[in-house]
């Protein structure tokens, strides 16, 4: 349901409340945690953006006392790994992790690409969990290796046809899909059918390459359909150099999309007067919480201590990588172990919102108020718009 009323989500201490995450005790030692970012290439602005926030959780783990996980105390160490935005680097890495042989703790995974390609290495593994932060895909219980407490790429597509409904006078829809990203291309399908069977008519569905500087073709071939809404799916930056090439080519009808562009995605590709008209729907970043009035408090204090830490506003994927962390920092403590992946697995199952109060996000508890549902996590969308140099929220579909 489309709604521009903010629901209230239970949310606990947030930034500020750190609990129990330490207790004195006369062992102490240092846990590792592995992380996979796109610190370099096309995927660079949220990447770090991404490997900021984790390093952010683990410093307020670290600050405050350490992580106690039964009768001993660890102080986290990251061991972070660019997988340069591409495939083959992300392989790469997972497979140097494996190669110490021992039981791999890793967050991070930007890329839906990336994340696909290592998947089928680590799926059936009982020595590697992965807490997928970012990547816009959709994990099942035959993942058993990964959980993602991030929105489904299914997500996206059911709720882009939702808000696409809420429109007045909208009867024609075109498709523009980032070609390497491979949630959004298995969801193109069904995209085209969910849309088809609420009566609009898919006018084209073009493609373009992660990283592609001109779309001028591709939106020509769309806009020859003559649309009333194009959808963009792909990543903020290449989002926004498309949406400046389409007013370009003298489009001026509505856009939506579903890639959490950031301000500096539209500075970057000079698209602010380009984005009249433009919607994109995302879990909400910290400002959309603040502004919105959702878990507003809990956002600020977050945002303030990420700006404080690295001068800039975080990213797309920023505070789902804060929470990420200490989802798996709470399910390594409710199964008492650091590297009995079976038992952490379990813990992950049975975790809930209520167990990890720094969970900032409007998540939407599962059966009994679990976090995940088949390693999934699910949440309520921002609706953003861009106003005045920035995006504001416009309302949520829930």
């Amino acid at each position: 349901m489309l709604t521009s009323k903010f629901r209230k989500f239970r949310l606990g201490a947030g930034v500020a409340g750190i609990i129990s995450l330490f207790a004195s005790s006369a062992i102490a030692e240092t846990l590792t945690l592995f992380d996979l970012e796109a610190l370099s290439g096309p995927g660079q602005t949220n990447g770090v953006a991404q490997a900021n926030a984790v390093k952010l959780a683990v410093e307020k783990i670290n600050e405050s006392g350490g992580l106690q996980v039964g009768d001993t105390t660890y102080t986290i160490e990251l061991d972070v790994h660019d997988d340069r935005s591409t495939p083959t680097a992300g392989v790469t890495a997972v497979q140097k992790m494996l190669s110490y042989g021992k039981p791999v703790l890793m967050v991070g995974s930007l890329s839906g690409a990336v994340t696909g390609a290592y998947l089928p290495i680590v799926r059936d593994r009982d020595d590697f969990i992965s807490i997928v932060m970012g990547a816009a895909i959709t994990l099942t219980a035959e993942d058993k290796a990964l959980y993602h407490p991030r929105v489904s790429v299914e997500q996206y597509t059911t709720s882009t046809v939702t808000y696409i409904k809420s429109l007045p006078d909208v009867k024609r829809v075109g498709i523009l899909t980032d070609n390497k990203h491979s949630g959004f291309v298995q969801q193109t399908p069904l995209l085209q059918e969910l849309l088809t069977k609420e009566g609009f008519e898919v006018v084209g569905s073009e493609e373009f390459s992660f990283g592609a500087t001109q779309f001028g073709p591709q939106i020509s071939a769309l806009v020859r359909g003559n649309p009333d809404i194009i959808n963009i799916r792909g990543y903020g930056g290449d989002v926004a150099r498309a949406i400046k090439q389409a007013r370009d080519l003298g489009y001026t009808g509505q856009i939506v999309s579903s890639s959490g562009i950031v301000a500096k995605d539209v500075t970057d590709a000079q698209a602010d007067a380009a984005m009249t008209d433009v919607r994109d729907l995302f879990v909400p970043l910290a400002n959309d919480l603040i502004e919105g009035a959702r878990n507003s408090e809990e956002a600020k204090a977050f945002e303030d201590a990420y700006q404080a830490a690295f001068k800039e506003p975080s990213g797309a994927t920023s505070l789902s990588a804060y929470g990420g962390v200490y989802i798996l920092a709470r399910a390594l403590q409710k199964a008492g172990s650091v590297d009995d992946i079976p038992a952490i697995r379990t813990a992950l199952d049975e975790l809930t919102l209520d167990e990890v109060p720094e969970i900032i996000e409007p998540m939407i508890p599962q059966d009994g108020g679990r976090i995940f549902k088949d390693h999934q996590s699910y949440f309520a969308l921002v609706v953003r718009q861009w106003k005045d140099g920035r995006f504001i929220p416009a309302g949520f579909v829930e």
